[in-house]
């Protein structure tokens, strides 16, 4: 009996230290926060209807991202510098600035972006969903969804993207 007293006690206390060792909402916002550089790998599906005609295609390519994070209660809001290289793209390259809001949940953050693509063939806004996985303290993955459309030339030009990445945060 006393050996059993003794196994539930230790279980109790192992559990206890599990429980505190869990991060707080906070700790988890702070992770997302701050300063970051990543590499991402994407699939774009674009066409171009009018004056120029691309019929819709696919394209796969390499993108960069560097951006910054800040803490604003329970959520996490940030800018973006992005490069999309798809230079099959009816849009050609890709770069550009975004707005991010994110809402970390355990070590997921899904997040939505707005913001402006500044390459041919004409500037324009863009906007995206995504989430984002905090795998280890500086480093984390995601995966997102982006979209922009523009009238320039006479010509309709639409981009969708695909992507997956990671991100190595400085902490």
């Amino acid at each position: 009996m006393t050996a059993i007293k003794t196994l539930l006690v230790c279980a109790a206390i192992a559990l206890s230290a599990a429980a505190q060792a869990q991060p707080t909402q906070q700790q988890l916002i702070d992770d997302f926060s701050g300063a970051y550089v990543g590499a991402k790998l994407g699939v774009n599906v674009s066409s171009a209807s009018g004056a120029t005609n691309k019929p819709t295609h696919t394209t796969i390519f390499p993108g960069f991202v560097a951006g910054y994070g800040f803490n604003a209660g329970p959520v996490v809001l940030g800018a973006e510098l992005f490069a999309d290289l798809h230079h099959g793209s009816a849009t050609f390259k890709d770069g550009g600035i975004d707005a991010k809001i994110g809402y970390p949940v355990g070590r997921f953050m899904p997040y939505a972006r707005l913001g402006v693509t500044t390459d041919w063939p004409a500037p324009r806004f863009n906007y995206g969903l995504g989430v984002e996985y905090m795998f280890m303290k500086n480093v984390s993955l995601f995966s997102e969804w982006t979209h922009d459309s523009t009238h320039a030339d006479n010509t309709r030009w639409t981009n969708n993207s695909f992507v997956i990445g990671a991100n190595y945060r400085f902490q």
